[in-house]
């Protein structure tokens, strides 16, 4: 688990507009870099490498950019829309977090901008003599940041907004997310298994939407410095109302309102770093729709039955004596991993009864589950597997 300051670094860092803005300030490096290499470079380079050079480079970087970018927002939206209509509605949350499509579309617009910045202070005379050579350089450094996001561009538009990447991408997601929580099943916390303590302070969530996130660390030294322990009341992944309860507290609720509503991170979507349900509902819906009259896909649900069952039995749950308690001031309620199984393999075969493939891909991964899952994992797979005999045509049955 990452420490809350990185994941919030690592949240800023993906979003497109600091890529942009990371290159455009190559303009104002060049200047910095020019006025302390000038005086470096050797004599008679500045004859060779003059004004009209650079000036030619910045203006064909000006025109084509330009171009070149509204084209791959155009190619981006088109497959975004692609995988919103085709697979699911929540596949569009994936795409936005495509960090090959950030990088290359944030290296179009930062070399635009880079170009349209240095063409403007050329004409206030800010590079004069050597430090044109200077420029020149750090222009052509730009020149290959975009011929490598050009052929990237160019490899990542075979597959943007398929099936396949897309589906991979969301197992991606959850395989990590799931990972993480079968080490951590509390968030690294104490285990919530039952209630709260009768008498502890009530802390209610100020705003509706999901628990996305929670940062534990800084819960943890809260928590430490208030002298409390916090009890959370709701799964990350859970949706509440303002004015649900959000967390039980030992100490006075006024002292820890804004700590909890500091660190724990309610929004409208749901976010797969700590939540693999999400991921599983994701890969979910792409095989019920598969299955719907207008679609038709049953090998899609198949597909989508095979992802599950190898992020379900990826990674082993640490027992409970083993696992490592890094917050003891914390207790939540750890993941419910029966429910992953009814929700996800279950939820896809209630829509297949009619498809032999499907029925035979259920049943052969709810088996490995439940000979090889844990005990609550094994116990749902048997549950399926049993309503699953009851409600299977027969034609399907005798056809396994």
């Amino acid at each position: 688990m990452l420490p809350s300051i990185l994941r919030r670094m690592h949240e800023f860092s993906r979003r497109l507009v600091v890529r942009i803005v990371l290159i455009a300030l190559c303009a104002f490096l060049a200047i910095g870099l020019a006025k302390v290499f000038g005086h470096a470079i050797p004599f008679g380079l500045k004859d060779r490498i003059g004004a009209d050079a650079v000036d030619r480079i910045l203006s064909i970087i000006a025109n084509s950019m330009l171009t070149v970018t509204t084209f791959s927002l155009t190619v981006m939206a088109a497959s975004h829309r692609i995988a919103q209509s085709q697979w699911t509605p929540r596949a569009h949350q994936v795409l936005l977090q495509d960090t090959t499509t950030h990088t290359v579309l944030a290296t179009f617009v930062g070399a635009y901008l880079y170009a349209i910045n240095v063409i403007i202070l050329r004409e206030t005379d800010v590079f004069k003599g050597e430090e044109l050579v200077v420029l020149f350089f750090v222009t052509l450094a730009v020149v290959t940041l975009v011929i490598f996001a050009i052929i990237r561009w160019i490899s990542h538009m075979e597959l943007l907004g398929s099936l396949i990447e897309t589906a991979q991408r969301i197992e991606d997601h959850a395989t990590d997310a799931y990972r993480m929580r079968c080490e951590y099943p509390s968030l690294g916390g104490r285990p919530l298994t039952g209630d709260a303590p009768e008498g502890l302070e009530e802390i209610l969530a100020d705003r509706t939407g999901y628990i996305q996130q929670v940062y534990q660390d800084r819960l943890q030294d809260e928590a430490e410095k208030a002298d409390v322990e916090v009890y959370l009341a709701q799964r990350v992944g859970a949706f509440v109302h303002k004015g649900d309860v959000l967390a039980r507290v030992t100490g006075k609720a006024e002292a820890c309102t804004k700590m909890m509503r500091d660190h724990v991170s309610i929004g409208s979507l749901r976010n797969y770093t700590q939540d693999p349900e999400f991921g599983l509902q994701n890969l979910t819906e792409i095989g019920q729709r598969a299955l719907s009259p207008g679609i038709n896909d049953p090998g899609t649900a198949v597909d989508m039955i095979r992802r599950v069952s190898r992020i379900l039995l990826g990674s082993d749950v640490v027992p409970a004596d083993e696992q490592e308690l890094l917050y003891d001031r914390l207790l939540v309620p750890p993941l419910p991993r029966d429910r992953l199984v009814s929700d996800s393999i279950g939820a896809i075969l209630r829509h297949g009864l009619e498809h032999p493939e499907v029925v035979a891909a259920g049943r052969q991964s709810l088996t490995a589950l439940a000979d090889r899952g844990d005990g609550g994992m094994a116990r749902a797979a048997r549950r399926v597997l049993d309503e699953l005999s009851e409600r299977e045509p027969e034609a399907a049955f005798s056809s396994i």
